[in-house]
Formats: structure tokens, C-alpha cells, sequence
């Protein structure tokens, strides 16, 4: 590292070079420190979080750098510099601060480790909601210093005020006179002081400025008259960059610039591989060293293969170093890539042959940004029509395509080829609008061109309501029986894949599940086999689904488990709502098993299961389900049965539901009913399963109806009946007959009836670990909690064993809510309260004692009170509540969910 550009005797006064700081970009060969921004930062970072914006340009880089190598005070002691990208996700940036934190309790009393992040304007809005919230709750945890090219979106005013927030603004990167001196006579390699002074007045401070017109001065043959010209203003710094500057490096610095500028930041294998020249890492350090708005970043510090020149991976292994392209360079290349020539030609000639070997190898992430950079639009339209359904569903490049789209409307005009991929990736994007246009565009090519892309294109449309699911899924099936997994291109093979899963999907939703049980396991096996990693997860999460719709929640539980971890491997794209339809499938098989969950359930997936893509309208549907059941299990029959009456989307209407989900829907409600007593309820869901030809279910909810009117006789005939005509797998009506005519048995009297019928019911029910029909839901029937340890010494396998253990001392659904739920009569009663009354904790209690049926004695005894503070409590009550007596009091506060 060079030394710092002023006199020796004041580097050796206040500021000295101390240290080297893990993970920051090296500072040039000529260095200028930043006094006014040390002096600033030696302060501010005393602080929680110091903030440092300024736009492109300034400095903020190395003026940091240069500060944490060479300030005395202690916060800038230990330092961790990491880059701001958008894979600092929330998880990964707070374990970042507490490993800061932890470096800094070590017991010596220091300050560090200060974080410092550099481009935290590209940290994702999560983190930053982070950095607000420790602001807000934990400012002692944080020593941040955040350097933005804008202001973040922090809530600045109170942290600012308390002194936990200090914003540092460009002002103090503007460089002196005497400051720019150095790097003038640096880059334009003369001392004359008419040149310092022009190219001085002219970058007015600006220290990119500086650089890149001193380069350009320096390129000239007549310095002097150079300057002169500068300062006149004829042309802008850029111009002088793009027409001087970049012409004054070699012929090899040019083309590499010219390959790699549009990377950003970028790798010296990745460099070397982009630009064909095994010297690239050689070149980047030389135009790093000089300061030329190329930097060094941290190193991955994992091992990279490095590659020839020819692209291949060699088998030795080191740490790579990657640089960063300013963006100003970035801006100038882009330039220079605009205006044509040879050596852009040249450089556009590199690139494709880059691209193309990543295509060999099965690679082509970034292919679209690197062809577009180099502005060879027809090569980037021949990989999308060539590998598009890889791009999105191998990798996930579905912003890379929107940006060729807008960046090439002309190109995508004239290619019809690209319409079926630019509709794909807006599908997986969830933009209905875009995937309607595309798909639009897409019929108006001749289905002769593309059926299977047709097909696909036709069941997109269908989900947006432009066409009837029936006849969409007939055209697909057509083209199933006449393609296969060997027809003859990759791309028809890749397109297949996507089609046999949008078929599955469209089976699944029309309840022709083997059908689609049939059309996901291929899909998934030429996913898998075509590198489609995204699309072989979808399809898996889709599979699980269909299994549980099937009946089968262990092998759903399985698959779902399986699409989950595939999507975690580090090559596969995650789209945000793949995860979220395993996880609702992995909710809902696991909700049913063993043990009973007592109290609040725990929703998993940290709310993801609400991501669903908006024409994933299976999905939707059970998540509507979940909920309900989510709401029944928390205690509130009320709340689940409203939630069963709001459908998400009109497509959900029962009215507009394929026969096997309205089953379900209905039977749900009806064991909402038979819990909250509503026997006019039962009678109808009744009707309405008879209506559409489920019988056996229709007969369940009859005999549900029975037990509630107390004729123990009719619900057991009811109950027979429905054993032998269940129609469905969900829910598994078969196993809720028997379990319920077997407790109805046993009350008459009818014992070995009632246990044959529970062995029946836990052989059905054993391999499925669905536990739902053993809950108890008849109220004249023998409690499960009896039942279940006569069934173990009867039947003692495994599955009942468990059963029975769970079992004991748990009463039954229609028991456990009783308490808490209103009957029809109690919701017809209109209450003088309004708005639910805010009651003590004492009171609460009292409350939830009459609803046992204490006496004020008992409730004295259980609270350890006396009567009359009983009766003050209970007056309270009555008075908050606005009754005048138990009943009623008990029939408000069901209403209003406060038991």
C-alpha cells in the first residue's frame, strides 16, 4: 500500500496508520485523508448508528477506509467492513450485529466492533426495518456505520434527538485546493500548476471528478492546452472520460472494461472467463492500484474454481478477489458499448462465447444482463427462446427477462419464439396483467407453431377466468397424447415439464386426483432431469397437496417436507410462494395427528403460508380451511364460522367450488354446527351435500342432527349409512361415522358393537395418523375418554395406544366448547353492549366460574375471596355487560367471545 499523499511530519501528529481492516477494499497508491470527514466520523460513530449519504462519486469509500486505518479512536479499533447486496436478508444481517456485539464484550472496555456496510442503500427493506427496530429497542446492541449514496428509510427524529442516530452528509467529502493537488499531479503526471488549477476548478471538489479529469489531461499530448479546453466546459468530465480517458489504457484494459463493466462487482475468475484473457486478475489489480474508480473487495474467502481461457474449470483452488466497477466507469463503458466499433465488436464476440460455454455447462444466470450490457440483443432473444423455461425455472430469472423485455421491445417484436418464456416468467412473478397480455400474444401465433406451449398458455388463461378450466384442461390432454418426455428439442422437453404440471394442477382443482397424482410425478421426473430445479419443487409442493386431498397425510407430510428442503439447496430459486403451499400442506396433515395440541396453536412458517400465488386457487382454498381450523382450535367457534362464510375471492364461492372442496366446505360448517348446537344449520348443509350427490356425507351431518335432537336411534342408522356411501377422502368421513355411531352404540347399551366399530375406524385411520374422528363429536354418545381404554385392552396396536393415551382425561369437542359457545338462542339475543367491555383479570375470572355453574360459595372457595367481594364482582359484571342475571350475562359474554 502506498503512502498516504502529505508530508511526513503531520502523518506522524494526530493521524498515524495503525491497522489493516478485515474485509475492506485497499487503499490507492496515492491516498488524500479526509480530515473533515475523520473528524466527523470520530464523533458520530461514538453513537448507535452513524449514517454517511452521499452520491456517486464522493468518496465515501475510501474516505471511510482511509478513517478506520488511520483514526486513534477507539470505536474505529476493530471494524467489520461488509458489503450491502441484497442477500443480507434480516436473519443473516442481525447475526452480523451480534457478532459485532459480541466483539465487543469481551471485558476490555473498547468500543468496537463497529459494522460498518457500505452500499447500505442496496440492503433490503427488512434489514433496514431491523436497524429500526434495535434503534428503537435495542440502540446498545447496534455500533453501525451505514454509507449510503441516499437517505434511508429510518424514523430518524427521536433517535436523533436521544444522540442514537447521526446523519453525516456529502458536504464533508468535498475536497480543498489543497486536497486535490496530490491526486492531479498523480493522474495527470505533471506538477504544472496551470493544469492543478484548471482540472481544480473544474472538478469543484468532487473527487471522482478529480480523477477521471486529470486522467483525461494526462492522456493528452499538450497537457496545458488540455486543461485549458477542461476548463472552458466545452465537454463534460464523462465525455472526456469516454473519448480520452478510456482511449488513453491499453488495448487489453479496454476490452476487459468493456466485458466485465456491466457486472458491477465482479470476480477474477468470473473476469478472466468473461473477457477470455487469463491476465485479467493482473490487469483489474493494476487499474485498482492506480485508483481509477476500480476497487477491491472483500474476498469470498471460499474456494473458487478458477477457469482457463477457454472457460473450463481448472483443478486448482484459491480464495477469489473480486473488484468493483464504479458505477461512473460502468456509465462510460455503457458509452462506449452505444456508440460501436471494433473493439466493441471484439468485446461482444468475448461475451456470446462466455455465455455459451455457461450454456454447455448449465449455467445461464446472468447471461441475459451480460448480453444486454454488451448490447447483443438477438443473442440474448436466442437464449431466451432457446433456454427461457431454464432461466425461470432453474434459476429463477424472471427480473433478468423483464429487463431484456424493456430494454428490447423491438427485438421481442420481431420474436415470437420469446412470448411463451416472457408469459412463463410473468406467471412465476405472479403479474396476472403481464401474463394476460403475453398469453394473448402467444394464441396469436398459429398452434401449429407450438401446441404444448399453446396448452400451457390456455390453462394460464383459464385461471384468470378468460376461459373454462374443463376445456383448457381437455386441449392440454390432447397434446399430452401426442408429445413425450423424447420429443425433439430440450426446449420442447423443458416446456413439457411445465405443461404436465399445469395439468396436475388443473386435475388436483377438478378433484381428479389420481389423474393429477399421475401428471405431477412426471413432471417432476423431467424437471429433475431438464435442471429445472424450481419447477421440480413446485410440482412437488403441488404432489403433497394432491396427497392430502387423497386422504393420505402422511405421505403428504413426507412430500411436503421434501419440497422444503429441495428448495433450501443452494441452487435452486425460491419463489415466495412455492414454500408457502408446502408449508399449508404440511399444517394441515400434521394438524390432524398426534399428540392433540393443547392451547394456541403455533402457525409455522412465521406467517408464509399467506404468500399464495393469485391463481393457486387449491392453494387459497385450503389456506381458507387452515384458518377456520385455526380459529376452532384457539376456542372461538364464532370466529371459525365467520371466516367459513367470508371466501377470499369469488372464485371460492361454494357455489363456484368443484364437488370434492364444496364437501369439505360444508362439513366443515357442519361440525361448527353440531359443536355451537345449530341444528337448523345441520339441516341445511344437509340439503346441500344431498344436492350434489354426497350422500354419504349428507347422512353424517343428519346423524350429527339426530344426536343434537337427542334420537340416539336415528343417528345411529344415520351414522350406518354414511359408513357405506362416504364418497370423499376429506375429510375422512368414513372413520368420523364409525367413531361417532360407536359412541352413540355404547350409550344404548350396545358395547361390542361400539368397539368393533372404533377397531374399523383406527385401522382406516392408522396409516393416515389422522386422529380427527377420535375428538368425540356427539353429545348423546359415550365419552372418547372412555372408549378409547376399552379399545386399547380390546385392540392394542401402536396407533391406538396412542390414541388412547392422548385421549385420557380429555373431553370431548361438543363438551369442550360448550362452555364458551353460543347457542342459537344465546346469538338472537340482542345485548345493550356494543363494543366488548374491558373487564379486570379478577373479573375474568368470576366470569369464567359462572360459566361452570359455581355458586358464589364455590367461587369464594376457588379464588380465596369472600362472598361479598364475589358479589361486588359479579354486580360489576352484570352492570359491564348491561344484564341482569346470569343467563343472560353468560349468553352476552359468549356472543362477544370473552369465555
Amino acid at each position: 500500500m502506498g503512502r498516504p499523499a502529505i508530508p511526513r511530519e503531520q502523518e506522524t501528529s494526530d493521524y498515524r496508520p495503525r491497522r489493516t481492516v478485515q474485509g475492506a477494499p485497499r487503499l490507492p497508491r496515492t491516498y488524500v485523508p479526509r480530515r473533515r470527514l475523520w473528524s466527523a466520523l470520530d464523533s458520530a460513530t461514538a453513537g448507535a448508528v452513524t449514517l454517511l449519504v452521499a452520491p456517486v462519486g464522493a468518496g465515501k469509500t475510501l474516505g471511510v477506509r482511509g478513517w478506520l486505518e488511520y483514526s486513534p479512536e477507539p470505536q474505529a479499533s476493530d471494524a467489520t467492513w461488509i458489503q450491502g447486496d441484497a442477500t443480507w436478508t434480516p436473519h443473516r444481517f442481525e447475526a452480523a450485529i451480534q457478532a459485532a456485539a459480541r466483539r465487543r464484550n469481551t471485558g476490555d472496555g473498547s468500543m468496537g466492533c463497529l459494522l460498518v456496510v457500505d452500499d447500505a442503500n442496496a440492503l433490503p427493506p427488512p434489514s433496514l426495518r431491523l436497524i429500526d427496530k434495535l434503534l428503537s429497542t435495542a440502540p446498545d446492541s447496534l455500533r453501525l456505520l451505514l454509507v449510503s449514496r441516499w437517505d434511508l428509510p429510518l424514523n430518524r427524529m427521536v433517535p436523533e434527538l436521544l444522540g442514537q442516530l447521526t446523519v453525516l452528509r456529502g458536504d464533508l467529502l468535498h475536497m480543498s485546493d489543497e486536497e486535490c493537488a496530490p491526486l492531479i499531479v498523480e493522474h495527470a503526471r505533471t506538477t504544472d500548476p496551470e493544469v492543478v488549477r484548471a482540472v481544480t476548478e473544474r472538478a469543484q471538489g468532487w473527487p471522482a471528478a478529480v480523477v477521471l479529469a486529470s486522467r483525461a489531461v494526462g492522456s493528452a499530448q499538450d497537457r496545458l492546452a488540455a486543461a485549458q479546453h477542461l476548463r472552458g466546459g466545452a465537454t463534460s468530465v464523462p465525455d472526456h472520460v469516454a473519448s480520452e480517458v478510456f482511449a488513453s489504457l491499453t488495448t487489453r484494459q479496454r476490452h476487459l472494461l468493456l466485458c466485465v463493466a456491466g457486472e458491477g462487482i465482479v470476480s477474477a475468475s468470473t473476469a478472466a472467463h468473461l473477457s477470455h484473457d487469463v491476465q485479467a486478475p493482473e490487469l483489474l489489480a493494476e487499474l485498482e492500484a492506480t485508483g481509477l474508480l476500480v476497487t477491491r473487495v472483500p474476498a469470498t474467502h471460499v474456494p473458487t474454481p478458477r477457469r482457463h481461457s477457454d472457460g473450463g474449470p481448472d483443478d486448482a483452488t484459491e480464495p477469489d478477489v473480486s473488484y468493483r466497477i464504479h458505477p461512473i466507469l460502468a456509465e462510460v463503458i455503457r458509452r462506449r458499448l452505444s456508440a460501436g466499433g471494433v473493439d466493441v465488436a471484439q468485446a461482444q464476440a468475448t461475451v456470446k462465447r462466455a455465455v455459451h460455454l455457461d450454456l454447455v455447462s448449465g449455467s445461464s444466470r446472468g447471461a441475459f444482463d451480460r448480453l444486454i450490457y454488451v448490447n447483443a440483443a438477438d443473442a440474448a432473444a436466442d437464449l431466451l427462446a432457446n433456454a427461457g423455461v431454464r432461466l425461470v425455472l432453474g434459476e429463477g430469472g424472471i427480473d433478468e427477462i423483464a429487463g431484456f423485455v424493456r430494454a428490447c421491445p423491438e427485438v421481442v417484436e420481431r420474436r415470437p419464439d420469446t412470448w411463451f418464456r416472457i408469459a412463463l416468467a410473468r406467471w412465476a412473478a405472479d403479474d396476472m396483467e403481464g401474463v394476460s397480455h403475453w398469453t394473448e400474444r402467444v394464441l396469436s401465433r398459429p398452434e401449429a407453431e407450438a401446441d404444448v406451449e399453446i396448452a400451457c398458455t390456455r390453462l394460464w388463461r383459464a385461471w384468470l377466468g378468460l376461459e373454462p378450466v374443463p376445456s383448457a384442461l381437455g386441449y392440454a390432454r390432447q397434446v399430452l397424447e401426442r408429445s413425450g418426455p423424447g420429443s425433439a428439442t430440450e426446449a420442447h422437453a423443458r416446456a413439457l415439464a411445465v405443461l404436465l404440471n399445469e395439468v396436475g394442477v388443473a386435475c388436483n382443482w377438478l378433484g381428479e386426483l389420481a389423474e393429477a397424482e399421475a401428471h405431477l410425478t412426471l413432471a417432476i421426473s423431467l424437471a429433475r432431469s431438464e435442471g429445472l430445479g424450481t419447477l421440480e419443487a413446485t410440482s412437488m409442493t403441488h404432489l403433497a397437496a394432491t396427497m392430502f386431498m387423497s386422504g393420505r397425510e402422511s405421505a403428504a407430510t413426507d412430500m411436503a417436507v421434501s419440497a422444503l428442503s429441495r428448495l433450501d439447496e443452494a441452487s435452486v430459486w425460491r419463489p415466495r410462494v412455492t414454500p408457502s403451499r408446502a408449508m399449508v400442506t404440511l399444517f394441515l396433515s400434521t394438524f390432524v395427528d398426534l399428540p392433540w395440541t393443547e392451547g394456541a396453536v403455533t402457525v409455522p412458517g412465521d406467517g408464509i403460508g399467506s404468500r399464495v400465488h393469485s391463481a393457486d386457487l387449491t392453494t387459497k382454498f385450503w389456506l381458507w380451511i387452515r384458518n377456520a381450523r385455526i380459529a376452532l382450535q384457539r376456542g372461538s367457534v364464532a370466529e371459525a364460522e365467520k371466516i367459513l362464510t367470508t371466501p377470499q375471492t369469488a372464485m371460492l364461492h361454494e357455489s363456484r367450488l368443484p364437488d370434492h372442496l364444496r364437501v369439505v366446505l360444508l362439513l366443515e360448517r357442519a361440525f361448527l354446527a353440531a359443536v355451537s348446537g345449530d341444528q337448523w344449520a345441520l339441516g341445511s348443509l344437509g340439503k346441500s351435500l344431498a344436492g350434489i350427490g354426497a350422500r354419504g356425507e349428507a347422512a353424517l351431518v343428519a346423524g350429527l342432527a339426530a344426536d343434537l335432537a337427542g334420537d340416539r336411534r336415528a343417528a345411529v342408522a344415520a351414522f350406518e349409512i354414511a359408513v357405506t356411501d362416504a364418497a370423499y377422502s376429506q375429510p375422512p368421513v368414513r372413520a368420523l361415522a364409525l367413531t361417532c355411531c360407536a359412541q352413540v352404540l355404547d350409550a344404548l347399551g350396545e358395547g361390542e358393537r361400539a368397539i368393533a366399530h372404533l377397531v374399523e375406524a383406527a385401522t382406516a385411520t392408522e396409516v393416515r395418523r389422522n386422529a380427527v374422528p377420535f375428538l368425540g363429536w356427539t353429545r348423546q354418545g359415550t365419552p372418547m375418554a372412555t372408549l378409547l381404554p376399552r379399545l386399547a385392552a380390546t385392540n392394542p396396536t401402536p396407533w391406538v395406544q396412542e390414541l388412547a393415551a392422548s385421549g385420557a382425561d380429555r373431553p370431548d369437542v361438543t363438551t369442550l366448547y360448550s362452555a364458551s359457545t353460543a347457542s342459537p338462542r344465546e346469538r338472537e339475543i340482542t345485548a345493550t353492549v356494543v363494543v366488548p367491555p374491558l373487564l379486570s383479570p379478577r373479573e375474568r375470572d368470576v366470569l369464567g366460574e359462572l360459566a361452570r355453574g359455581a355458586t358464589y360459595a364455590d367461587i369464594a372457595g376457588t379464588l380465596f375471596v369472600s362472598e361479598n367481594t364475589v358479589k361486588t364482582h359479579v354486580s360489576s359484571l352484570y352492570s359491564k355487560l348491561g344484564v341482569s342475571r346470569r343467563s343472560q350475562a353468560l349468553a352476552v359474554a359468549r356472543n362477544m367471545n370473552l369465555l
